[in-house]
Parts: C-alpha cells; structure tokens; sequence
C-alpha cells in the first residue's frame, strides 16, 4: 500500500521532542552498548558472566515492554518517556561505581527498565501525531540517535584516548551529561496523546498490575494477527543480529583485530556521522514501498557485510563495511517499526508496539545466549560468521513464509 509522502519539518515542540529525546537515549546507550563489555572483562569477568549480563538486559524487557508501553496508554507518553532517560543515566552512574559484576547487574537491570519505558513508547508517540509520514518521522528520529552517538563517541575518545581514564570514569561522565538533558527534556516535551484514545480505568496502579499478569494473554492477542504476526517474526531475526553486534563488535575490534579500545568510538562516530544525513530518506522509503521487501534486502546486505569484516583487517574499510551494515540495519528497523505503527489502531497502537519490542528483547536475549558459548569455545569470529549464516537461511524462509500471509489474506478477501 503506498502513503502521501511529505517532507516533514521540525518546526513545533511535538516533533522536536522525540528527535532531542533520541538525542540523550542513544548516547546513553552507545556509551553503556559500546564500552559494558569492555568494562566487565577489564574487571575480570568471565566470558559466560558477561554473556548471561548482556542476556539480561533484553530478558528483563521481555516481561516489562508490553506492560509498560500498555501503561503509556493510560496515562500518556511523556511519564514513560522522561522516565526511560532518567533510568538510563541512573544506569551509567551506577557504572561508575562498579568494580564487580554485581554491581553491574544493577545498572545493567536500571537500563532494562529504561529502555522499556522508552524504546515502545516513543514510537507509539509519533504514530499519535504523525500520520502518513511515519516512516520518515522515525528516520528523524534515528538522525537523533546519530547525534547522540556521535557525541557519546567524541566523549570516549576524549576521556579514553587523550584523558587515559577508566571506563568508570567515562560512565561518570557520561551519567552527568544524562540527567541533564533527562531534566531539559522533562520542562520540554508535550504530552500528545489524546484523552479519547487513553485506556480508561478506575485505578492506574491496579491496571499496571493486572497489565503485567495479562501480558502474556494480551501478546498473544496481538500476535494473532497476520498482519503483525509476520512483522514480529521479521522483527525477531532483525533483533538477533543487530544486538550481536552491539554485544560482540567491540571483542571483534580490540582482541582479534588488535586496535586499542578508543576505536570503537571512531567507528561508531564516524558512521554515525555519515548515516546522520539519510535517516529520513531511508524512513521515505519505507513510506513509499511498504516494510517487506526493504527489510528482507537489507537483512541480506547486512549479512554479506558482517562476513565480510571478519576477513578485513584495514580500518577504513571496516568502517565502510559498518557504515552498510548500520544502513542496513537502520532501514530494517524502520520498517518495522513503520510496519507495526500502521498496522495497529490508535486505542491499541502502545500494545502492538510493546509486543513488537517483547520480540526486539526476545531476539536479543536469545542472540547472546547461543552465542555466547559459541565465543567461550570458538572466537568471536566464528561469532559473526555463524550469525550471518543463519540470518540468511531465516530471511529467506521468512520471505518465502510472506508469500504464503499474503496468499491468506487474499482468499480471506
């Protein structure tokens, strides 16, 4: 189905909310994604430890996401969402002071939180205001995530490269430059969800409660439509992937291939920097093309370029490769979320999208559980060659299952 597609302007509080909010998100979590692991085998982790640590902070968002995103429903998006980004930078803090895993576990459970809080509802947030450019609004929003990467890259390479500092200091840094954009976002931000779209119920707490006891009933639900039901299995696969990398490129990038630890940053802000300009186009694509044929392409892309780094050992070139690797992956992403934003009515949009990062968090968790042991008994190159393979083998059987959706909801026409 093709949309009217406009160019959108960031000219009004309610769109320049969810761009700044990604701003202060991603750097957050590009500081925590890109330096945890690091941190947790400099204080003498082990590989299983760290793998189970990472597993965590998606397994916890398998049992809040739905609930927490049903509960922006009730009582608007803004509380959801100034919530996340303070749980992010009480996560960092708390890093700070981590010179065990336990501790780590902490921060690690605070940033679950946020992220629940977060990632559901600021999409949900856009598809209230937003109606035929869905995809390009999003695309904006990821221009923000950039930013924030970005800035979050600068502030590592900064404290790591020219400072010498630990990795505690960097989270301490990092927690400083959070809570002060979590306090400016709160003064800033409009509530945009409407009173006759809210859930209604006699008592908030009382429905977030029975909200958790349901979730498994209420994903089900969701799940059930084929519409959404072939989007959250793409969006599984998707989810596998692309945290593998979060969780294993800095492994990849310091022990196999011998570069000291600021490169990550340089990687990162550097095809931050490049993508930045894009964002929107890519989200225009997804408006205009619809999210299947998209999304398989650049699971196949993606793939290719993630064998390919395992045998490159130039710098430039593995920031080219990560630079279509992070196209790729960004495209797909919208494209679901676009997907799902659509395909869900405006009284239930906060539930679909909870459910579609239920699958987000169930991809992950699963991508460190199995692959973890892998690392352990291998090396992490065998990591990456492994994931490519088989997100191939299940791109190409999901496609050919999109057939047989598509065949259904003709004959049920």
């Amino acid at each position: 189905m093709n949309y009217i597609v406009e160019k959108t302007y960031l000219n009004d509080r309610k769109r320049l909310s969810p761009v700044l909010l990604g701003i202060v998100g991603s750097f957050s979590l590009s500081i925590f994604g890109a330096y945890v692991g690091l941190h947790l085998e400099d204080i003498g982790t082990t590989a299983i430890i760290i793998g189970v640590i990472l597993a965590l902070r998606n397994i916890y968002q398998l049992f809040l996401r739905v609930p927490l995103a049903q509960f922006s429903q009730m009582i608007g998006r803004k509380p959801l969402l100034i919530a996340g980004v303070f749980f992010y930078a009480s996560s960092l803090l708390i890093l700070s002071f981590s010179y065990n895993w336990i501790v780590v576990l902490i921060a690690t459970t605070l940033l679950a939180i946020g992220m629940s809080c977060f990632w559901p509802v600021i999409f949900a947030y856009i598809g209230d205001f937003e109606k035929d450019n869905i995809g390009q609004m999003q695309g904006r929003v990821f221009q923000g995530t950039d930013f924030g990467t970005i800035i979050g890259a600068l502030l590592a390479y900064l404290l790591l490269k020219q400072l010498e500092v630990q990795y505690r200091v960097l989270f301490g840094w990092s927690a400083g430059v959070a809570f002060a954009g979590a306090i400016a976002l709160a003064f800033f931000i409009p509530e945009v969800l409407k009173k006759e779209d809210r859930l209604q119920v006699e008592s908030r707490i009382k429905a977030l409660g029975s909200s958790f006891l349901a979730m498994f009933r209420n994903l089900i639900i969701v799940t059930k439509q084929k519409r959404l039901a072939l989007l959250y299995l793409f969006q599984f696969v998707l989810a596998f992937m692309e945290y593998m990398v979060v969780a294993f490129v800095p492994f990849l990038i310091v022990n196999e291939k011998n570069f000291t630890n600021d490169t990550v940053a340089q990687i990162l802000w550097i095809t931050a920097g490049v993508l930045i300009f894009f964002k929107p186009y890519m989200g225009s694509v997804i408006d205009r093309l619809g999210y299947k044929k998209p999304v398989i392409l650049t699971l196949l892309v993606a793939s290719v370029a993630l064998t390919l780094i395992v045998f490159v050992d130039l710098l430039p070139v593995i920031i080219l490769l990560y630079i279509v690797y992070s196209a790729s992956i960004l495209t797909a992403y919208l494209g679901m979320n676009t997907g799902a934003t659509r395909a869900s009515k405006p009284a239930h949009r906060g539930i679909a999208l909870g459910a579609l990062g239920f699958y987000v968090s169930a991809g992950r968790s699963m991508s460190t559980l199995i692959l973890s042991p892998v690392w352990e008994k291998f090396d992490v190159n065998v990591v990456f060659i492994s994931t490519a393979i088989a997100i191939i083998a299940a791109t190409i059987i999901l496609s050919l299952f999109s057939k047989f959706f598509e065949k259904s909801e003709t004959e049920q026409l």
